[in-house]
């Protein structure tokens, strides 16, 4: 008989494989082409097919035959709620905040969820992360985002 061995990797393929579905879904009316004169559904139709594959992927590692009677998982219900509270404060906050603000926030609070996470490492990784971000898109690519909003006294008004 099949037995679900780890419960948050079926679930993560499960969810994996519905996102590509529904990416695939959504695509649907865009134009594939071949691999030499590729349409502007070509792309998104394979990362979506790879996205599907790696989710079965996950789930065919998740089950197994015969696993011997353990204790069930607990939920960690405080890493579910932000990890995905987290996208949705990130689009609350980048337009007052700003864009670095914002990433060192987020990185810091969700560091938060995981058990083996250290706060001086979390910080260290939110500072660089935020920096990082900040000149790749406000500099490098030149996206309409600015560094530091306007909720950010003097810091925002400088740059």
């Amino acid at each position: 008989m099949l037995k679900i061995r780890n419960g948050r990797d079926f679930v993560g393929g499960v969810t994996m494989i519905c996102a590509g579905l529904l990416f695939i879904w959504f695509g649907r009316e865009l134009a594939v082409g071949t691999s030499f004169q590729m349409g502007p559904g070509y792309f998104p139709i394979m990362l979506s097919l790879l996205l599907i594959g790696i989710g079965g992927l996950i789930i065919v590692q998740a089950v197994m035959v015969g696993v011997e009677e353990s204790e069930p998982e607990v939920w960690n219900w405080k890493s579910y709620a932000l990890v995905i509270a987290a996208p949705i404060a990130f689009g609350l906050l980048l337009a007052g905040l700003g864009l670095a603000p914002t990433m060192f926030l987020m990185i810091v609070g969700v560091a938060t969820a995981s058990r083996y996470a250290n706060w001086r490492h979390s910080i260290l990784l939110g500072l660089f992360l935020a920096v990082c971000s900040s000149l790749l898109f406000t500099k490098l690519l030149s996206l309409p985002v600015s560094a530091f909003g306007p909720w950010v006294p003097f810091i925002g008004e400088l740059i």
